[in-house]
C-alpha cells in the first residue's frame, strides 16, 4: 500500500465520509531516527522531553537522544517506572505523574521511546497538555501506534480514552526484529482479533445502524498473506514477515484514527483481556501482555460465532438483571461497570426482538461465517506464531479464567458476540466446554 496516500490528507471514502489522519509521516528503516530532528523542527520544538522505561531507555532512547542533541536540542529524559515490580502500566496515577515530570521542562514536543504502555502514556499525556508527540516503537507488539485511542485504567477501571495520533511513527528494523518473540506474537494475535471485531462491528451496522466503513474493514488484505500463510515465520524472525506485519498494525490504528472508534480493531475477542486486566491487582496476579490475553478471546469469539451458526431457530434468554458485584469487589469498579452494563440492558429488548426475526437471525449467521474464522484456524496460526493458546500459557488459572469468561459482558455497554451468545442460550452453560476444548494445551 502506498502510506502517503494515508498521511495528513483527506482521504474521500465510498463509505460517504472524508477520512483524514494526521500523521504526517511513518518510516520503518534504519535509518528512520535522523528524521526525528526535522520533525521537532517543523514544530518550532526546541525543547523535548523524550519518554521510555528503563529497558526501551537502553534498546533505543538513548539514540534518539543522541540524535536530538548532535542537532542542539534541549532534551529531558523521563524514565516511566515500573509497577509493583512489574513494568510499567498505563494508569491516571502514572499519567499524572508524568504530566508533573513534564511540566517541570516545558517542552514543545513529547516523544515516546517504546511500546504499547509507553506510546499510550505519552499519548494520553501529550493530548491532556496539547503537545504534539511522536512514537519511536521497539516491537511490533500492538496496534496502537496511530491510533488516536489510549487503553488506560482510570479509577482502576479499563477504559478508551479518545486522544490523538502521533505526528510520526518510526521504527528501526533491527529493533523491531529483535525484540522478544513473545512480544512479536503479541501483536500478531491483536492482528488476527481484526477478523472478529469486525464480525462484531458488521452486526451492529445490522441491528443498530452503527456506522461501518468496507475501507478500513479490508485495509489489511494486501499484507495479511505475508504473515497469515506462514505464522511460524514470525517465530523464526523472518524480516519481511515482521515488516509486514509492523505495517498491519500502523494500518489498524490508522483504521480506528479513520473512523474515530476502536471498532475496526476491538470487540468481544478484547473484552476478555480486558477483565483479566482489571482484576488483577484485585487476584493479586500479574499483567499478561495484553495481544497474547487477546489471542485467547479471539479464540473464544470464534468459538461463540461458530455456536451462533449451528443454532436452527433461537431460543432467546434473559440476561442477569444486574452485574455480580461480589466478583468486582472494589467500590470504584461496581460503580463504573454497573453504569455500563445499565446503559446495554436498555437497549436488550429492542435487540431481542430483532433476533428473534428469523430473517435477521440468518442475517447473522451469514455475517459470521462470512467474518469470523474457525477456532482451529485461530489456535493454529496462533501456536505457529509462538503466541499462548491456553491459559496455563498465561500463568492464569482456570477458575479465574472461566470467571473473567462469565463476566466479561458486563464491562461493555457496546454489544458484542459475547452479548448475542447470552441471549441465545450459549453462555453461561458452554464456558466449561469452550475451556476444554481450546484453552487447556
Amino acid at each position: 500500500m502506498d502510506y502517503k496516500k494515508l498521511l495528513n490528507c483527506q482521504l474521500e471514502c465510498q463509505c460517504g465520509q472524508s477520512h483524514h489522519i494526521p500523521i504526517e509521516d511513518f518510516c520503518y528503516a534504519e535509518d528512520s531516527l535522523q528524521k526525528i530532528p526535522q520533525l521537532a523542527k517543523n514544530k518550532n520544538a526546541h525543547k523535548i522531553s523524550v519518554m521510555a522505561d528503563k529497558r526501551t531507555f537502553e534498546i533505543c532512547a538513548k539514540d534518539v537522544i543522541c540524535e536530538l542533541s548532535q542537532n542542539k536540542h534541549n532534551v529531558q529524559d523521563i524514565i516511566i517506572p515500573d509497577t509493583n515490580g512489574e513494568e510499567p502500566q498505563c494508569d491516571d496515577i502514572t499519567c499524572n505523574l508524568l504530566k508533573e515530570q513534564i511540566s517541570q521542562n516545558q517542552p514543545q514536543l513529547l516523544i515516546a521511546v517504546g511500546s504499547g504502555t509507553i506510546n499510550d502514556l505519552c499519548k494520553w499525556a501529550a493530548f491532556e497538555m496539547n503537545l504534539p508527540y511522536l512514537v519511536v516503537a521497539t516491537a511490533a507488539s500492538m496496534n496502537g501506534y496511530a491510533s488516536a485511542n489510549v487503553g488506560a485504567k482510570v479509577n482502576g477501571v479499563k477504559v478508551i480514552i479518545r486522544a490523538r495520533p502521533p505526528l510520526a511513527v518510526l521504527a528501526k528494523p533491527a529493533i523491531i526484529e529483535n525484540a522478544p518473540a513473545e512480544m512479536t506474537a503479541a501483536g500478531f494475535a491483536d492482528t488476527i482479533a481484526k477478523f472478529q471485531s469486525t464480525a462484531d462491528w458488521v452486526i451492529n451496522n445490522l441491528l443498530f445502524d452503527e456506522y461501518f466503513c468496507h475501507y478500513c474493514a479490508n485495509i489489511l488484505e494486501g499484507l495479511q498473506v505475508h504473515y497469515l500463510k506462514q505464522p511460524q515465520k514470525l517465530r523464526q524472525g523472518d524480516k519481511e514477515a515482521i515488516k509486514a506485519l509492523f505495517e498491519a498494525l500502523f494500518l489498524t490504528g490508522a483504521a480506528m484514527t479513520m473512523i474515530g472508534t476502536s471498532a475496526p480493531a476491538s470487540g468481544g475477542e478484547h473484552l476478555l483481556s480486558h477483565t483479566l486486566d482489571m482484576t488483577a491487582n484485585i487476584d493479586n496476579q500479574g499483567h499478561w501482555l495484553h495481544g497474547l490475553q487477546v489471542g485467547l478471546g479471539t479464540i473464544v469469539s470464534a468459538e461463540l460465532y461458530q455456536m451462533i451458526g449451528e443454532i436452527d431457530k433461537p431460543k432467546l434468554h434473559d440476561m442477569p438483571d444486574n452485574i455480580d458485584q461480589k466478583y468486582w469487589r472494589e467500590d470504584l469498579l461496581i460503580k463504573t461497570v454497573d453504569r455500563q452494563y445499565k446503559g446495554k440492558k436498555e437497549y436488550l429488548p429492542q435487540i431481542k426482538e430483532k433476533i428473534s426475526n428469523q430473517a435477521v437471525f440468518e442475517q447473522i449467521q451469514q455475517i459470521a461465517s462470512q467474518r469470523s474464522k474457525a477456532p482451529g484456524q485461530i489456535k493454529d496460526w496462533l501456536r505457529k506464531a509462538g503466541a499462548a493458546v491456553s491459559y496455563k500459557e498465561l500463568g492464569c488459572s482456570r477458575q479465574r479464567l472461566k470467571r473473567a469468561m462469565l463476566h466479561m459482558h458486563e464491562m461493555r455497554s457496546r454489544f458484542t458476540v459475547v452479548d448475542l451468545a447470552w441471549l441465545v442460550g450459549i453462555l453461561p452453560n458452554a464456558a466449561d466446554y469452550i475451556i476444554d476444548k481450546w484453552l487447556t494445551d
